[in-house]
């Protein structure tokens, strides 16, 4: 990723229905939206960021959702795709779908084509995951809340995040106005959390997840 100075927000995420009811979308973006707003209203008053950015592989979906409402926002895009963009549009599977991906592309200020081997699809979206979350400070995870399919899945983008001290906020799909959020140094679980994965997750609003990105950007470095 390019070094210039500011606030990076990845997404993962799940694409379609049932996992992404079609019903969902437009709360998700309209939440989506607030957060932003909220995390550059509290940045630029703390003059912790000045310039902001999304991560985002473009996938159906989430991705999509995210990096359209970053652009809104007036949010950079960089685009980490884990193929050459030729082979990636293969995976979309209707002409509307690969239109709207050239479309977002084409308003990118950065590409990073990965190159993955077209024979090893759940390898090639985990390394671009992983890619992702080694350039970011907050993660938004539109998730169900399951365990990982498979390789590369949204659980195991989540845990990685988690382990790797990423601000995450969560946000499932079938409650769409909910957030939770996990950030380092957040403490014990609360009594009766989940057990896992999901248990080092808070319920937080849009503010909330505004201050605990500030805080992090100031935070002292280890």
């Amino acid at each position: 990723m390019p070094s210039s100075p500011g606030l990076r927000i990845g997404v993962s995420g799940h694409r379609v229905p049932p996992k992404l009811p079609e019903e969902s979308e437009a709360p998700l973006r309209a939440l989506i939206d607030r957060i932003l707003a909220a995390i550059v209203d509290t940045a630029r008053g703390a003059n912790t960021a000045s310039a902001f950015f999304i991560v985002s592989s473009l996938a159906e979906g989430s991705d999509r959702i995210v990096a359209a409402a970053g652009l809104a926002a007036g949010f950079g895009l960089q685009v980490v795709l884990p193929f050459n963009r030729a082979e990636y549009a293969r995976d979309f599977e209707t002409l509307a779908s690969r239109r709207e991906f050239e479309e977002l592309l084409a308003r990118a200020c950065d590409v990073f084509e990965l190159g993955g081997a077209a024979d090893e699809r759940p390898r090639a979206y985990e390394a671009a995951g992983l890619f992702m979350l080694a350039n970011i400070d907050v993660l938004i995870a539109i998730w169900d809340g399951e365990v990982a399919a498979g390789v590369g899945g949204t659980a195991q983008i989540v845990e990685r995040a988690i382990a790797d001290g990423v601000v995450v906020a969560w946000i499932e799909p079938s409650h769409p106005n909910a957030i939770r959020i996990s950030w380092p140094g957040a403490g014990a679980a609360p009594a009766g959390a989940s057990v896992g994965l999901k248990n080092t997750f808070r319920p937080a609003d849009v503010a909330t997840v505004a201050e605990v990105v500030e805080k992090t950007l100031t935070a002292p470095t280890q």
